[in-house]
């Protein structure tokens, strides 16, 4: 492969902004050559490569890393999903917060909710893709079915209120390894507004959101299927970040 095949040209201040975290700018405007050689990540023997050497950045799709002189960059939230951690950005003092760094009553499933969906589980234990986690919330293990045999419901509905105090909802999302098949839909509704909605499905890997709910009063997340059957999906991680 020739070296034009192998490098690609970048301008600075559009790759950092994008890619490590919404908020940060970088004013330079010169442009460098970078690589955009597929890199393959591994943690603790489990293969964490977005598929299509791709991330998720607040619903755009970027490259999950590039190599410029020598040095691998690679988004900070995307580090922080494949470790398990939550990641959020205090604007205040400009720091990136990681795992115990991000206050308790930051994680949304710490607040007391409004509305409690029927049977949903809260803090509890989580897996997908091989990592697991404990701060989140997943529909109920006993089975979310439309049109079948057990529980029948068209969704479930789980409301908190946020006063206008934040500016984002940032979160993970898949379907939990316990199940070996199914789809379901998730909807993030801000003072009766759909925000943010998403399919989830079986051998999808786990992916990112960042919902903007500046000025949200009341913020709703609403669980789903898709057409009938079984879906069981997991929230993990959703940091509120303040203004």
């Amino acid at each position: 492969m020739g070296k034009m095949g192998k490098w690609k040209f970048g301008t600075v201040g559009f790759l950092v902004g994008t890619l490590f975290f919404s908020g940060i700018a970088w004013g330079a405007t010169n442009k460098i050559e970078v690589s955009f050689d597929p890199v393959r990540f591994i943690v603790d023997k489990v293969d964490k490569t977005p598929s299509g050497g791709k991330f998720n950045n607040n619903g755009s799709p970027v490259p999950s890393s590039f190599i410029y002189s020598g040095t691998t960059y690679v988004p900070i939230k995307l580090i922080g999903d494949m470790i398990g951690k939550p990641v959020a950005w205090d604007g205040k003092t400009k720091s990136v917060l990681f795992g115990d760094s991000v206050a308790e009553g930051d994680y949304l499933s710490n607040k007391p909710p409004i509305k409690i969906a029927e049977d949903m589980v809260i803090n509890g234990k989580m897996k997908i893709d091989g990592q697991e986690y404990d701060k989140g919330l997943q529909l109920p293990k006993r089975g979310f079915i439309i049109n079948g045999f057990g529980d029948h419901h068209k969704s479930l509905t789980q409301s908190y209120t946020l006063n206008g105090q934040y500016s984002d909802l940032s979160f993970m999302y898949g379907v939990d390894d316990s199940v070996k098949e199914g789809s379901g839909k998730l909807t993030i509704i801000g003072d009766g507004k759909v925000l943010w909605t998403s399919i989830v499905s079986k051998g999808v890997p786990i992916q990112s959101a960042s919902v903007n709910t500046s000025g949200v009063l009341d913020l709703s997340l609403e669980f789903g299927v898709v057409n009938e059957g079984y879906a069981m999906i997991n929230i993990v991680n959703p940091v509120l970040s303040r203004k």
